[in-house]
C-alpha cells in the first residue's frame, strides 16, 4: 500500500509540474539595484555623455533610467527563450525628454525616447538575426511599423507611443511577440536572444530621458 501511495504521489507531482508553466525567462523589476547578467551598451559620437542607472521614486519603487546627450544607451540581458512557449511580454516606461527633430524612418533622425529590443534568430537560419524594436517615437503613429534606415530587412520597429501627450507619467505596454514578428517579417520567429531597454539621441545631437520598470516575459 505504501508504495502505491508513494507511486500515485510521484504521478501527480509529475503531472502538476507538466501542467505548470516553466519559470520566466526574464522578470525584473529593479528593486535591488543593477540585475546581474545585464549588460549597458553606448555607443554614438559621445558615448561617454549619458549614464544607465538605478533610480528611486519617493514613495520607494525602484526602477531602471537611462539617459542620453548625443549618444546611444541600451541595457539589457541575453536570455534565450522560445517566443512560441512566451509569447507575451509586459512592462512599463515613462519619458521626461525626447529628442528633438527625430525621425526613425531616416539616418540622420534616427533616435527615439525609449525603446525594448527583442532580438530574434531567424526561424529557418539561426546563424540570422532579427531585431523587432517597440518604440515610443517622436512623430509616427501608433501602430506603425517602420523599417530601420540602417538595416531595413532585419529590423524594424513597432512605435506603441508617439509624441509628448504622455510625458512624465508611467505607460504600461503589453505585446504578443509571435504575432508582432509576423506582421513586422512576414514569417515565423526563431528563438530569442536578447531584450534590451534603449534611449538614443546621437543622430539629432538632442538628448533624451527615460525610465524603465516590471519587465515580465510569459506563456500564453
Amino acid at each position: 500500500m505504501k508504495y502505491c501511495v508513494v507511486a500515485v504521489l510521484a504521478i501527480a507531482l509529475a503531472a502538476a509540474l507538466a501542467a505548470s508553466p516553466a519559470q520566466s525567462p526574464v522578470d525584473e523589476n529593479f528593486e535591488h539595484g543593477v540585475p546581474p547578467g545585464w549588460a549597458t551598451e553606448g555607443l554614438g559620437p559621445q558615448p561617454d555623455k549619458g549614464r544607465v542607472e538605478d533610480a528611486q521614486e519617493t514613495g520607494g519603487n525602484h526602477f531602471l533610467r537611462i539617459s542620453t546627450d548625443g549618444s546611444f544607451y541600451s541595457f539589457g540581458i541575453n536570455s534565450p527563450f522560445d517566443p512560441e512557449q512566451y509569447p507575451l511580454l509586459t512592462w512599463r516606461w515613462r519619458v521626461d525628454r525626447m529628442p528633438q527633430r527625430a525621425d526613425i524612418s531616416t539616418r540622420n533622425g534616427d533616435d527615439a525616447a525609449a525603446r525594448l529590443f527583442v532580438v530574434f534568430r531567424d526561424a529557418a537560419d539561426p546563424s540570422i538575426e532579427r531585431k523587432l524594436e517597440y518604440v515610443w517615437d517622436t512623430s509616427h503613429a501608433v501602430g506603425s511599423i517602420i523599417p530601420d534606415p540602417y538595416s531595413p530587412d532585419t529590423v524594424k520597429a513597432i512605435v506603441l507611443e508617439s509624441g509628448s501627450g504622455k510625458l512624465g507619467r508611467w505607460v504600461p505596454e503589453k505585446v504578443h511577440l509571435v504575432s508582432d514578428y509576423q506582421r513586422a517579417f512576414g514569417t515565423k520567429p526563431g528563438k530569442v536572444k536578447t531584450v534590451a531597454f534603449a534611449s538614443n539621441s546621437e543622430e539629432t545631437h538632442s538628448s533624451t530621458m527615460a525610465d524603465f520598470d516590471d519587465l515580465q516575459i510569459n506563456p500564453r
